[in-house]
């Protein structure tokens, strides 16, 4: 019998995988698809990582999790940060920015000054924003190896005796003082279960009793060609907010000598395994709001995506993620919604 059983193994859940390994406890970590793969939200060369939320709870969080990325880096004896800095900016949100501009103020080390649009171009010549544009600049912030980072935590997880058994799909979970899931491959009995799923979270969780407003996105994931070989790899991750759409980006470690610029929004799918079937007509009018930005905000970039891919996100409907116990069995926790909260 394990201690832990968790089920799915991205970053969330072979993070939670790692975390009790190392104290002591016997973990299986459950996915039910190949390692790696894909399908699910944690796929992906690189990631922003930023303290800036207006939130004073997140970035609180995050001044926690920057100091376990350099540990886990340590242990695994691999480079998973970046450190780039992040450029915030926003032409209509202000109250939003002075928020932001506060929770840095107090975990970052430094004044945080608020900067006009003649001050980001001075900075950042390659970028164009209208003259009512206003940003901050999160000195903490980078890009995280995605990838890489899962990898680590598989990695030291296995390092130090826990088990991973991929191509595993959940058909059913049993609770008890003695937790047994049922798989396709078997069943598994731990005294404790941990769901960190993602988008299919939803399946396990009412099988459970338990109801999350969990919505499944389809989102866009673009990279976009510089004109004429102009090099933008030396702009830092922005991210930009109007009122209306979110967007971010960064030069990218996906593909040499483009940018990696999205909206922080996608189409609502009918569930994680029909991410590819969306609406195409949503979908076009979000990728002409990202290239009107991009076009605008960009003058140097080619206004049309040179690759498109796709992801997907699990959202709440505030945007705030959700860590709690099963009501009745308190030995079964979960944890979904995550998406966008604390990366990009």
């Amino acid at each position: 019998m394990y201690d832990y059983i968790v089920i799915g193994a991205g970053v969330m859940g072979s993070s939670t995988a790692y975390a009790l390994a190392k104290e002591g406890k016997k973990v299986l970590l459950l996915e039910q698809f190949p390692i790696p793969h894909t399908r699910g939200s944690s796929h992906g060369a690189s990631r922003i990582t930023r303290t800036a939320y207006p939130e004073e709870f997140n970035g609180s969080i995050m001044a926690v999790a920057n100091s376990m990325w350099k540990d886990l880096e340590k242990e695994a004896e691999t480079t998973l940060f970046k450190h780039t800095g992040l450029l915030c900016t926003t032409s209509t949100l202000h109250k939003e920015l002075v928020d932001t501009q506060k929770t840095l103020q107090r975990y970052n080390t430094g004044p945080v000054p608020i900067i006009d649009s003649a001050e980001i171009s001075k900075r950042y010549p390659l970028m164009s924003y209208p003259k009512e544009e206003k940003a901050c600049f999160d000195s903490s912030a980078g890009i995280l190896y995605a990838d890489k980072c899962v990898m680590a935590f598989q990695r030291m997880f296995q390092k130090r005796g826990g088990e991973v058994i991929d191509m595993c799909k959940v058909q059913h979970v049993t609770p008890g003082d003695v937790v047994t899931v049922h798989t396709d491959r078997g069943s598994f009995q731990a005294k404790g279960l941990v769901i960190t799923c993602g988008a299919w979270s939803s399946e396990i969780l009412s099988d459970l009793g338990i109801s999350l407003p969990l919505q499944v996105m389809a989102i866009q994931v673009c990279y976009w060609k510089a004109r004429n070989g102009v090099d933008h790899s030396r702009l830092p991750p922005f991210r930009s907010i109007d009122g209306i759409s979110t967007k971010y980006g960064m030069p990218t470690s996906e593909y040499d000598g483009l940018m990696k610029i999205c909206l922080h929004y996608g189409v609502l799918c009918a569930g994680p395994d029909m991410r590819d079937n969306t609406d195409s007509k949503a979908e076009a009018k979000n990728l002409k709001m990202l290239t009107e930005f991009v076009a605008s905000t960009f003058p140097y970039l080619v206004p049309e995506p040179a690759i498109k891919e796709r992801c997907m996100y699990t959202v709440t409907p505030d945007n705030q993620f959700i860590v709690d116990h099963h009501p009745i069995h308190r030995n079964i926790v979960f944890g979904a919604g995550f998406s966008g909260r604390l990366v990009y």
